[in-house]
């Protein structure tokens, strides 16, 4: 058992976009002789999840050297200990109450302040797994399906769809690339119909078929190497690659009914304390709040939860609240094309320059090493 020994547990689960920034300002808000600070996470590296996309289509430039990233430096001053796992429960009661966590190992963890920041789960290549070995096959297994393939079909016309057919048309532009979306226009109405419109237009000048308000549900090909959409189209089809929208990892969270939104979200607070928990926070992915689930807007749940943290130690009430984040998108489209979108009073979309300048030269890989407290 990791016990309080004299010394309260603060504990974070999940040391992905939220979880490791909220980890870092907490390793530098805490004073280690008054506070441990654990980390849960199942992988011993930070998988940096915009980059695989492109790392899952190609070894090219080989991203996952700099895309899974070592915690060494995250911790200020090396304040904090890492568990390798993963969390099976939630044993505490409802109020100003601590708990304890039960590993899958069967190993518990005793809490004072726990900050579930778990991530969302994803399907096909996104599905990354917790070992490097594993991951490492994982990538050699997907680069080898898209190579080999002629006729692929994405299924989901968000940003992964997106982002995946423009990787697939850079290196082979002679393969097929089909889109299955479900709504009438691409992504979601967070975006208003003229990006989404545009982000169509893109994909079309490089031959992308799109089929929209229709679903895929079987997901494997016949043996006559066609798939049918549930309107009765039929597709040709030798790989069909998932990338419909993830479901939030959130399976451990045992606590009372209605602390899980109808989606299975954590429902929370402005100030990001789960209803009926003050010593419980979450944020990320894994929250039910009306904005997109993105990397971008994390920072400032890390900052909310973690000024929000030191108050509860100090039996204080918590004051710093999350107001929510503009809406913005970069989608690239290949290396050189893509598409932008920035939810300010006049909403302007911006194209193939922003896109590849911004996001697809680095996919943000130097920043989030920079974040993680690496030099670059």
């Amino acid at each position: 058992m990791f016990n309080m020994a004299g010394r309260p547990n603060v504990v974070i689960v999940g040391a992905g976009g939220t979880g490791a920034q909220v980890a870092r300002l907490l390793s530098s808000m805490l004073k280690p002789d008054q506070y441990n600070l654990l980390l849960v996470t199942a992988r011993p590296y930070y998988t940096h999840l915009p980059a695989w996309v492109r790392m899952s289509v190609t070894d090219e430039g080989h991203l996952e050297d700099r895309a899974h990233i070592t915690y060494n430096y995250t911790l200020h001053n090396g304040n904090g200990q890492f568990i390798i796992g993963k969390v099976a429960s939630i044993a505490t009661e409802q109020g100003d109450k601590p708990g304890v966590l039960t590993l899958e190992s069967g190993e518990t963890v005793e809490y004072s302040v726990l900050i579930l920041t778990p991530g969302s789960i994803w399907e096909g290549p996104l599905n990354i797994p917790d070992t490097k070995k594993e991951t490492t096959d994982h990538l050699s297994s997907w680069r080898e399906k898209f190579k080999d393939a002629h006729d692929i079909v994405l299924v989901g016309g968000g940003a992964v769809a997106c982002e995946y057919a423009g990787e697939i048309k850079d290196l082979w532009p002679e393969k097929k690339v089909t889109i299955v979306h479900s709504q009438n226009l691409l992504l979601n109405d967070a975006y208003p119909n003229y990006f989404r419109k545009d982000v169509a237009t893109g994909l079309r000048k490089r031959e992308v078929d799109i089929v929209l308000s229709d679903y895929v549900d079987d997901l494997e090909p016949t043996e006559s190497g066609v798939i049918k959409t549930r309107n009765g189209k039929r597709i040709i089809a030798d790989l069909v690659v998932p990338c419909r929208g993830p479901k939030p990892n959130t399976g451990f969270v045992t606590l009372v009914p209605g602390t899980l939104s109808e989606t299975k979200h954590i429902r929370v607070s402005a100030t990001l304390q789960v209803f009926n928990y003050p010593r419980i926070f979450a944020g990320g992915d894994a929250i039910a709040w009306e904005e997109q689930k993105q990397f971008a807007k994390y920072g400032s749940h890390a900052s909310v939860i973690a000024n929000n943290v030191v108050s509860v130690l100090k039996n204080k009430q918590p004051s710093s609240l999350y107001h929510g984040n503009y809406e913005l998108i970069c989608i690239t489209n290949g290396r050189e094309h893509g598409a932008a979108y920035w939810q300010i009073f006049w909403g302007p979309t911006f194209g193939d320059w922003v896109a590849s300048t911004v996001k697809s030269k680095d996919l943000f890989i130097s920043r989030i090493r920079k974040l993680l407290g690496l030099a670059s």
